[in-house]
């Protein structure tokens, strides 16, 4: 196992990405880029640095299930606040802060086709639960929702429902740590409640989301961009135990300190997650001659795989490294 290196140390990764172009000849991938060639990391240099296999790891993770939970979670907040036909609401978070909740077009109480609203979200914390998202990040920012189709009592925990609504997150920052990241983008999704076994399924499909980074390191301010194209998402939630299950897909291209990789990501077995710990799961990083694969070996340590060529690397990760490179932690 890779030993826990300093803080400031984890929190230059990206720096230390930079130099390993020097490795690289040109590179390929999931999404694409406009970067000179002398600038892109190739996937299949994780085979012999560790560092970019777990760069490419955290935001791998960070791009597909980690931005589906976090969408996820603010509809949770919105279908709490929402559901009980007042114009205005403010909710506080489990671990501080509150959620302001403006709806227009109400009708009676639940939700009806045809509503928007704004959630405004004020150094709210643990309300967010994703993989590679710091439990004590805190979120402001503000999130519209437009409901286009609405069945049965929505919110009801004892009547089945469902609705489908288009979710726009504007510069939502979550910081942690010495890292912010700003979450900007459109989801459409549906949400639906079977009353019989508890469970609530989300499915979700965006063009296009982007996630700006900035983060403090022992040598200066690293600025970077993620930005995620023809993202499709799913995540079942189980209420007794409280079980999330995650299955993402897209293309990512990551820019951070003049350097840029890209590639695609996939969870070929859903991301499990229960009771706030990571469980079971895969998530397969690709690009045209490299794959890259996370899966928990238990609820703190991740083993990654990579292949290209015939050749296999193995290395084993903390989440909580992976967590303080994708997060700033």
């Amino acid at each position: 196992m890779f030993s826990y290196h300093q803080m400031n140390t984890r929190a230059a990764a990206a720096s230390v990405i930079a130099a390993s172009v020097l490795l690289s000849a040109c590179g390929g991938g999931g999404g694409g880029s406009d970067a000179p060639a002398s600038n892109v990391i190739k996937l299949s240099s994780a085979i012999q640095s560790e560092h970019v296999a777990d760069y490419v790891g955290a935001f791998g993770m960070l791009a597909g299930p980690g931005v589906a939970a976090i969408y996820t979670s603010i509809v949770t907040s919105f279908v709490q606040d929402v559901t009980s036909g007042a114009a205005s609401s403010s909710t506080p978070c489990s671990a501080g802060g509150s959620i302001n909740v403006v709806t227009q077009n109400a009708g009676a109480a639940g939700l009806q086709a045809g509503e928007s609203a704004t959630l405004t979200f004020n150094q709210c914390t643990g309300e967010v639960h994703a993989p590679t998202v710091a439990d004590d990040a805190q979120v402001n920012g503000a999130v519209s929702v437009q409901v286009q189709t609405a069945a049965g009592p929505v919110g009801s925990a004892t009547q089945n429902w469902s609705y489908t609504a288009i979710e726009t997150a504007s510069n939502v920052t979550l910081v942690s740590g010495n890292g912010t990241n700003t979450l900007s983008g459109a989801v459409t999704y549906t949400q639906s409640y079977d009353a019989n076994s508890g469970v609530t399924t989300t499915t979700a499909t965006a063009p296009t989301v982007t996630v700006g980074r900035t983060q403090t390191t022992s040598t200066g301010i690293v600025n970077g961009a993620i930005t995620i194209t023809s993202l499709a998402f799913s995540r079942i939630h189980g209420a007794n135990p409280i079980t999330d299950m995650l299955a993402t897909s897209a293309a990512v291209s990551v820019s951070a300190s003049d350097a840029v990789i890209a590639f695609n990501v996939a969870t070929p077995t859903p991301v499990l997650i229960g009771q706030g710990d990571l469980q079971a799961g895969l998530v397969q990083i690709s690009d045209a001659d490299t794959v890259e694969t996370l899966t928990p070996r238990d609820s703190s340590t991740i083993n990654i795989t990579v292949t290209t060529g015939g050749n296999l690397a193995t290395y084993t990760e903390s989440l909580a490294n992976i967590t303080s490179i994708a997060g700033g932690q």
